[in-house]
């Protein structure tokens, strides 16, 4: 038989209810008997003592008397001998004498007691050990035991499977999600510990959908971008065959680009999936604004075969971080603010130091971003400029974005259509 939550709560359910039901009966059974016996104790004597009163005194036989006294509380009775009780030669000589007395646990039924006169040779007995109502007692809190133990299951039954529903979709979505269905998600208005549960899963679901679509989106993204050059360079490739000098050396080059371009793109992609997984152990104290003037230097051919000119003003700043993953930033701000800057336009970079925080900012009067397209530009491959399809990967500004992030900072966009483009990031000084 398969163990299920449901059969072991019910088989907890009864058990405990059992038990309990045996420990409070015995406790309620003792408890009763005692003060219910303590009481009868300031009884019994005087019943007894009547019973001879009215022996003495009236002329009724013994049978008479012993009817006379059936139906009352304290039970009494006339006997000729005393077989069957426990009583030493003491009490014997005692009772033999006609005084009345009583012993705690003298009766025939052990651990009752019982009170006892003689009276001209017939002795006058008050016994509760076999009273009716103790009996009763015991059968009522049997019945109402048992009655509690059936009616309580059968309750729990229907009350445990209302309790391991929510259990039971839990586990049937759990199934759908391991086959892969990340649309399923548990409505609930439990405030308790199940309730956070499902929130969990819910909450799992939710990141598993968006991982699963960030997933198909960048196959499908990295197949397309990677299809484009490659189709380019078998086009050209097989041009090559049937061309003229001059065509050959245009074909030869552009087979060189598109080959450049995959050579970057496999970079990018093994950049920002590194980043994805970068953990930040590695960082250390170094002059940002020395930094930033290497990078400049080190793009000095691009910005200067297009005669740019750079308007550069940098404060001196030391931060705390990842040197190598902070320089990248600067190297694709300032190659994307020159690739889109037209001939002998200028570019702006400034790095301004806060008290905690730094601010880095550069324009470029290149052609700007459509409004639609700047809440996109951080993201993979997105590449808002159509025109410029041939141009980079999609992925430079997702690389800084991620980079940022790493350390804590912000970064904000500010374009207009034909009117530049301005690229602001603070980052904290001192990273932890």
């Amino acid at each position: 038989m398969k163990r299920t939550i449901y059969k072991e709560l019910i088989l907890i359910f009864v058990g405990v209810l059992v038990f309990s039901n045996i420990i409070t009966g015995y406790f309620v059974t003792q408890g009763f008997e005692y003060n219910t016996i303590s009481d009868m104790k300031r009884h019994m004597i005087s019943s007894v003592e009547e019973a001879r009163e009215i022996y003495i005194e009236y002329d009724m036989s013994i049978s008479e008397i012993n009817y006379l006294f059936k139906d009352k509380t304290i039970p009494v009775k006339f006997i000729n001998d005393l077989k069957g009780y426990d009583l030493t030669e003491a009490e014997l000589l005692r009772i033999n004498s006609g005084e009345c007395i009583l012993l705690e646990q003298g009766g025939k039924s052990k651990g009752f007691p019982v009170a006892m006169t003689m009276v001209e040779g017939i002795y006058i007995v008050s016994d509760i050990g076999g009273h009716s109502i103790f009996g009763s007692i015991r059968y009522i809190i049997m019945l109402n035991s048992t009655i509690t133990i059936i009616f309580g299951s059968i309750i729990f039954l229907f009350v445990g499977k209302m309790a391991i529903k929510p259990i039971r979709e839990l586990m049937s979505a759990t199934r759908k999600v391991a086959r892969g269905d990340f649309s399923v998600e548990l409505e609930h208005n439990r405030k308790d510990e199940l309730g956070e549960l499902i929130d969990s899963f819910n909450k799992m679901t939710k990141e598993l959908s968006s991982i699963e679509i960030l997933r198909n989106d960048f196959v499908s993204d990295i197949s397309h971008e990677f299809k484009t050059p490659i189709t380019s360079i078998e086009g050209y490739t097989k041009l090559l065959s049937n061309c003229n000098d001059d065509e050959r050396k245009e074909f030869i080059d552009i087979i060189l680009r598109e080959t450049k371009r995959l050579s970057t793109m496999a970079t990018n992609i093994l950049t920002i999936n590194k980043l994805d997984y970068e953990d930040m152990n590695d960082v250390e104290e170094f002059k940002l604004d020395e930094q930033i003037r290497k990078s400049i230097l080190l793009l000095e051919n691009k910005w200067g075969s297009k005669d740019l000119d750079l308007d550069v003003d940098l404060d001196e700043v030391v931060i705390k971080g990842n040197k190598g993953l902070i320089n990248q930033i600067w190297i694709n701000l300032i190659d994307n603010a020159i690739k889109f800057s037209p001939i002998g336009g200028t570019i702006s970079i400034e790095l301004n130091n806060r008290k905690d925080t730094c601010e880095f900012i550069i324009k470029d009067q290149g052609p700007g971003i459509k409004g639609e397209d700047q809440i996109r530009v951080f993201d993979k491959f997105y590449k808002g400029d159509k025109s410029r399809n041939s141009e980079g990967t999609g992925l430079g500004l997702s690389i800084v974005k991620r980079i940022v992030d790493l350390h804590q900072g912000s970064i904000e966009l500010d374009s207009n259509l034909n009117g530049g483009t301005k690229i602001s990031i603070i980052l904290n000084k001192s990273f932890s």
